[in-house]
């Protein structure tokens, strides 16, 4: 019982993350591209921002951030399938999506680090033009929102009891965008 209860929570927790990710406010007003590429970095984005959260808590080999790793990428694997890739090319999708999730993981940790500690926001503001934005030329003020939002997110959640994060699902709050 008590792992059923656990894998509906990480479900609804993933579902969160793969609603914002989709949330047209992402694609319209920040110009980002909509397809599979910006969609699966949004959701590891916001997945980043959980983990980082039980980074922080000194938990971040918890359970819930095992599942919440494991529910994602088998979600990956079946959406893959769906689109008609066979085992071969999906297993080697996976091998690329699971090296991209922690080079991506591995570079927003040190940006996010290295704008606590040092107020320098540059290693961050390249990591989002490059995962998020793919190099392509964007706005300063783009890019600074995705650091907002993320710094937000995370006073957020660890402002908040682990109990309650998991009540709400790890709900995000959006942030007003003005240009």
């Amino acid at each position: 019982m008590f792992f059923k209860r656990k894998n509906i929570q990480v479900t609804k927790i993933y579902q969160n993350i793969v609603e914002i990710s989709r949330s047209k406010f992402f694609y319209l007003n920040l110009k980002l591209k909509d397809n599979f590429e910006t969609r699966f970095d949004l959701i590891i984005f916001h997945a980043f921002i959980i983990f980082f959260y039980y980074k922080k808590l000194k938990k971040g080999k918890s359970i819930i951030s095992q599942e919440l790793f494991d529910f994602m990428f088998n979600d990956f694997e079946n959406n893959l399938r769906e689109m008609g890739f066979g085992d071969i090319a999906v297993n080697k999708k996976m091998k690329v999506f699971i090296t991209a999730f922690y080079g991506r993981l591995a570079q927003y940790s040190k940006g996010v680090d290295v704008y606590e500690n040092d107020g320098d926001k540059s290693l961050l503001q390249q990591t989002i033009l490059n995962n998020i934005y793919k190099g392509n030329e964007t706005l300063n003020h783009q890019i600074d929102y995705f650091i907002e939002y993320m710094k937000e997110n995370i006073e957020q959640f660890t402002g908040n009891e682990e109990s309650k994060n998991l009540e709400n699902n790890f709900y995000f709050k959006v942030l007003k965008y003005e240009k």
